[in-house]
């Protein structure tokens, strides 16, 4: 009489999901003892409150992954709440162990929340409405031999601000630092802190590396472009078109650093390779 395999008892994946602007990471913890070929992740975006259980199907099925990470990208700016299961599957192809549903939300953007205080771009995830966009990049060196000096108000996006920054790694743009100046004015010191919004449409996938930033002179944190999720390729390119994707930060700067009259901010690209703006602005909070 032929023998019954043995029961395995079902495994949990421990697994836990943590909002981002326009982004939710999704993490989990390899089994020690399974010999897991993948893991599929499914999804479902929550609309209203108690949703319905979230069940493994080929319709929620949103990522088949190798390694215990999905990030998903290009999120409403308003935020999203989307609720997660991960399953681990064998060579076979059958489930071996599952996460229990996991939830979070996506960072609300500042553009949504905020009033425009100088923009450049629309933050509509294309930067067509920049200088030389969107392959003009090897006539940079001609058409802004100074870089970029943008007056808000004054200055047209589409002839001032180069959707392209350079870095020094880059060969084409001469193989030095570039620095991007906003200027914009005020007509009285905030009352509150401003918050700055730089969203990008690409940017090199191994040496975006950081850009420096400075408000009237004032040095505070840089903008870092590295993504902790997406692995690098293998071979990266060496112009834009086919990079790491994009890439949204949004950060609170101080009332202090802001003055009555013109204010300038500088972002300099003193490290790595290209970036390439979708849009950048400031932004005051509304009471």
């Amino acid at each position: 009489m032929a023998l019954a395999p043995p029961h395995r008892a079902p495994v949990t994946l421990p697994a836990r999901a943590s909002g981002d602007l326009r982004r939710i990471r999704v993490t989990w913890e390899q089994p020690d003892l399974l010999d897991v070929a993948s893991y599929r992740v499914h999804g479902q975006h929550v609309r209203r409150s108690p949703a319905a259980r979230l069940r493994p199907a080929e319709h929620n099925l949103m990522a088949e992954v190798d390694t215990p990470v999905y990030a998903q990208h290009d999120l409403s700016p308003h935020g999203e709440r989307w609720e997660y299961l991960v399953v681990a599957v064998d060579a076979h192809g059958e489930p071996c162990a599952s996460s229990e549903p996991v939830e979070a939300t996506s960072t609300t953007s500042v553009t949504v929340t905020g009033t425009p205080v100088a923009t450049v771009g629309s933050f509509n995830g294309r930067g067509h409405e920049l200088a030389l966009s969107p392959s003009g990049f090897a006539r940079y060196q001609s058409v802004f031999p100074a870089d970029v000096d943008f007056t808000h108000g004054r200055d047209r996006p589409d002839t001032a601000w180069s959707y392209l920054q350079p870095g020094p790694d880059d060969a084409w743009a001469g193989r030095r630092s570039h620095r991007f100046r906003l200027r914009f004015w005020l007509d009285d010191v905030p009352t509150d802190d401003l918050d700055l919004a730089v969203w990008l449409t690409d940017r090199h996938p191994v040496r975006a590396g950081a850009a420096g930033l400075t408000v009237n002179g004032a040095v505070i944190d840089p903008l870092i472009f590295a993504d902790e999720v997406e692995a690098a390729p293998l071979a990266a390119p060496a112009v834009p078109g086919r990079g790491a994707g994009p890439a949204y930060l949004e950060r609170p700067v101080s009332r202090a650093l802001f003055r009555r009259g013109e204010n300038v901010i500088e972002i300099a690209k003193e490290q790595g390779s290209w970036i390439a703006y979708d849009a950048l602005g400031v932004f005051a909070r509304r009471a």
